[in-house]
């Protein structure tokens, strides 16, 4: 009896590392699919882009603390965007 909640033990925490796990790595595809789009609106190099972009987010990390990195490099899109109207 012992033996069998063990495994169901084990096989519970695998799942939920699985799931933990493909939740990550979906974020951070999300977040690279973001970085890229930025890059692509700068018109800039890569390096470059990515230097402002880090830039950019410290800006709005001090003025909007506690929010995501997703959120933060939205931002940065939708006022890029926005100031090119």
């Amino acid at each position: 009896m012992l033996k069998i909640i063990l495994i169901a033990l084990v096989l519970v925490i695998a799942i939920a590392a699985a799931v933990v796990l493909t939740i990550f790595y979906s974020r951070k595809a999300e977040i690279e699919k973001l970085k890229q789009k930025y890059r692509r609106l700068t018109f800039m190099s890569p390096n470059a882009a990515d230097e402002t972009l880090r830039l950019q987010i410290i800006k709005l990390k001090n003025k909007q603390p506690g929010r995501t990195e997703k959120w933060y490099i939205e931002k940065a899109i939708y006022d890029l965007e926005r100031n090119r109207r």
